[in-house]
C-alpha cells in the first residue's frame, strides 16, 4: 500500500502538481508585488512643472482605415500640443494613407510631418523617425492604435520622476469588435481583452519591479532620446524587432532600467479571426528563439536570480515547462485504457481547471484595481468571459508550441497559414505529387 501510495504521489506531483505550482507561486507573487509597487510609484509621482518636448514616430503601411483614429486620438492628447511633433513615415504604402493624412493635416493643433523611404518594412520606418525627431523622449507607436487622452502626460511624469528610466512600455487594451461581428468575434475579442489588460496590468508590471521585462510592446513603447541613439535601433534580422531592441537596451546599459507604465493605455484592435490570432503567436515564439539566439552573452546570466533580467529563466518557464504540459494534456484520456477510474481522472481534471479559474479571477481582481472606467466597465459586462480563459490560454499555449516548431523546421515570415490552411496546403501537395508519380509509371509502363 506505501509502494502504490508513493507512486500515486511521484507520477501526479510530476505531471500536474510542478506546474500548478509554478504558475500558482508566480501568480501570487506577481500580484503581491504589483500591489506594492502601485503604491511605491503613486507616492513619487508629481505634477509636471515642465512640458518635455517629445516626438511621435508612426510607421505607417497601407493605413487609410485606421490613421485617422490614431492621429486624432493625438490631438486629443492633454498634454501641450506646441510641445509636440508628429512624424509619419510611409514604407511602401500603395492605399490612400496619404490622402488621409493631407485631409487632416491643416485641423491638426500639432506639428505633423510626411516622409516616405525607399525602403520596406516596419524597422526602417521606425529607424527613419528615429533619426529625424528631436525630442527629449521618443515615442514610437503603430498607426493602429488608439492612444487614451492622458497617455503622453502619464508617460513623461513617470519618466520625469525616474530619470534611471532609459524606455518604457505603456498599457495595450484591446478595443471590441465591430457591433456587427459574427458571435465568435465576440468572444475571441473578449479573451484577448481580459489576456492583455492581466498581461500588462499584472504581468509586464511584476516583470518591470524585478527589472525583467520581456518586451517593450511594438504598439506603444517610449524611449529617452539619449538612450535609444546609443542603441543599434531596430533590426530586420528577427521577426519580433521590438523583443530585439528590448534585449539591447538590457545588453548595453546598466545605468536605465526598462519599465512598464500602466496609467498610460494605448488600444488596439482586436484580432480577425483564429487564424490570424495564430499566425502572431507563432511570429512571436518564433522571434523569442530568434531573439535569444542573437543575444549570447543574456543568456549566460544565471536563471535562479530572482531580481535582473534573465532570459533563460524565462525560456525554462516558457519551454521546459511545457513539456508536463504536454504530457498530461493528453496523458489525462489515455489514462482510462491504464485502468483507472473514470471518477479520478474527472476529478483531476475539475480540479485542475478549477485552480486556473481562482487564478485567471485573481488576476482580473488586480488588473480592476488599476484599470480606468472604461476597461472597468468593459470587465463588468463581460465577467463570465473569466471562467472560459483557462481553456483561451491553453489554446494559445498549443499555438505558440507550434512557433517553436516553425523556428526549428522553416524560414520567419510576418504572417503564418493557420493549420486547417497547412493541412489543406498539404494534402494537395501529396495529391499533385501522387499524380505526378502515377504519370510517370503509367508512361514508363507504356
Amino acid at each position: 500500500m506505501k509502494v502504490y501510495l508513493l507512486h500515486f504521489v511521484v507520477f501526479w506531483g510530476v505531471w500536474l502538481l510542478i506546474p500548478l505550482l509554478v504558475d500558482g507561486i508566480t501568480a501570487v507573487g506577481a500580484m503581491v508585488g504589483v500591489v506594492i509597487a502601485r503604491w511605491r510609484r503613486r507616492r513619487r509621482r508629481q505634477p509636471l512643472a515642465y512640458f518635455p518636448f517629445v516626438s511621435v514616430v508612426i510607421p505607417v503601411y497601407n493605413s487609410a482605415e485606421t490613421l485617422e483614429a490614431c492621429l486624432r486620438s493625438l490631438a486629443r492628447q492633454d498634454y501641450p500640443h506646441e510641445r509636440m511633433e508628429v512624424l509619419l513615415i510611409s514604407n511602401g504604402t500603395t492605399d490612400h494613407s496619404f490622402e488621409v493624412f493631407s485631409r487632416l493635416q491643416p485641423e491638426l493643433p500639432f506639428h505633423v510631418g510626411w516622409h516616405s523611404i525607399i525602403n520596406k518594412g516596419k524597422a526602417w520606418a521606425l529607424n527613419a523617425g528615429i533619426h529625424l525627431a528631436k525630442g527629449k523622449y521618443i515615442f514610437n507607436v503603430d498607426s493602429d492604435v488608439v492612444l487614451a487622452p492622458d497617455a503622453v502626460r502619464q508617460v513623461v511624469e513617470v519618466m520625469e520622476a525616474e530619470p534611471d528610466l532609459g524606455a518604457v512600455t505603456g498599457a495595450i487594451e484591446v478595443l471590441p469588435p465591430p457591433p456587427n461581428a459574427p458571435w465568435h468575434r465576440h468572444l475571441l475579442a473578449a479573451c484577448e481583452f481580459f489576456e492583455y489588460i492581466t498581461a500588462f496590468h499584472v504581468g509586464r508590471e511584476y516583470q518591470a519591479l524585478l527589472q525583467n521585462l520581456y518586451t517593450l510592446s511594438g504598439a506603444f513603447s517610449v524611449f529617452r532620446r539619449e538612450v535609444l541613439l546609443e542603441t543599434f535601433l531596430y533590426t530586420q534580422e528577427t521577426v519580433t524587432e521590438d523583443t530585439d531592441l528590448t534585449f539591447e537596451l538590457y545588453e548595453r546599459f546598466r545605468d536605465y532600467r526598462v519599465g512598464c507604465v500602466t496609467t498610460a493605455v494605448a488600444y488596439v484592435h482586436p484580432i480577425e479571426s483564429l487564424g490570424a490570432l495564430y499566425a502572431q503567436r507563432v511570429r512571436w515564439q518564433r522571434g523569442q528563439l530568434e531573439v535569444s539566439a542573437r543575444h549570447e552573452r543574456l543568456l549566460r546570466r544565471p536563471w535562479w536570480q530572482l531580481k535582473g533580467f534573465a532570459p533563460s529563466r524565462i525560456l525554462l518557464v516558457d519551454h521546459t515547462m511545457a513539456f508536463p504540459r504536454l504530457v498530461w494534456t493528453f496523458l489525462i484520456p489515455i489514462l482510462a485504457t491504464f485502468g483507472y477510474p473514470l471518477s479520478v481522472l474527472v476529478t483531476a481534471g475539475i480540479l485542475t481547471y478549477a485552480f486556473y479559474f481562482l487564478i485567471e479571477l485573481a488576476w482580473a481582481g488586480v488588473a480592476w484595481l488599476d484599470a480606468n472606467d472604461f476597461a472597468r466597465g468593459r470587465m463588468r459586462r463581460l465577467w463570465w468571459v473569466i471562467s472560459l480563459m483557462p481553456l483561451y490560454r491553453m489554446m494559445v499555449f498549443w499555438f505558440r508550441v507550434s512557433g517553436f516548431l516553425h523556428a526549428v523546421a522553416e524560414p520567419g515570415t510576418w504572417r503564418v497559414p493557420d493549420p486547417a490552411t497547412q493541412i489543406t496546403r498539404g494534402l494537395h501537395d501529396v495529391r499533385q505529387r501522387t499524380a505526378a508519380v502515377y504519370q510517370t509509371l503509367l508512361s514508363f509502363w507504356l
